[in-house]
């Protein structure tokens, strides 16, 4: 039986660092859902009301501008077009690659921004699905009266 013991530290720019053991290597993690937990109660709102799929993209896009301002200390600041939702494949968003060289974001490769926005994304697919599926049929209900 493998266990995994964790322990949290502070640090660096108040996150939280999770050192784990697995099996026999340390490994060091920054966990940003801090973050997470400060952006997603807007994001839910905004996407509950969203009634078209362009409102889908714009509010996940801004809310990940957000996350990427407050997880860099405001070191990094997306453009609109470096953020795309991708409903029909996961991990439904992508990053442009002009971001991945950004220094900010290169001091968060061992955090779990990834898991962060993969979470985020699935979200706004989900929505941008339903709201798809809801505007085509609301489309033909009108064409056919």
């Amino acid at each position: 039986m493998q266990i995994n013991v964790f322990s949290v530290y502070k640090a660096y720019k108040d996150h939280v660092i999770i050192i784990t053991n697995r099996g026999k290597a340390m490994t060091k993690m920054m966990s940003l859902t801090k973050y997470e937990h400060q952006v997603i109660p807007k994001l839910r709102d905004q996407l509950n009301q969203s009634e078209s799929v362009e409102d889908v993209k714009k509010f996940f896009i801004g809310n990940i501008q957000q996350l990427l301002s407050l997880a860099t200390g405001g070191d990094l600041t997306a453009d609109y077009e470096d953020i795309l939702l991708l409903p029909d494949q996961q991990p439904y968003y992508s990053l442009a690659p002009q971001l991945a060289g950004n220094d900010a974001l290169v001091a968060l490769a061992d955090s779990d921004l990834n898991a962060v926005l993969a979470r985020l994304a699935e979200q706004a697919a989900n929505r941008y699905k339903h709201v798809q599926k809801n505007n085509s049929k609301t489309k033909l209900k009108i064409k056919n009266h």
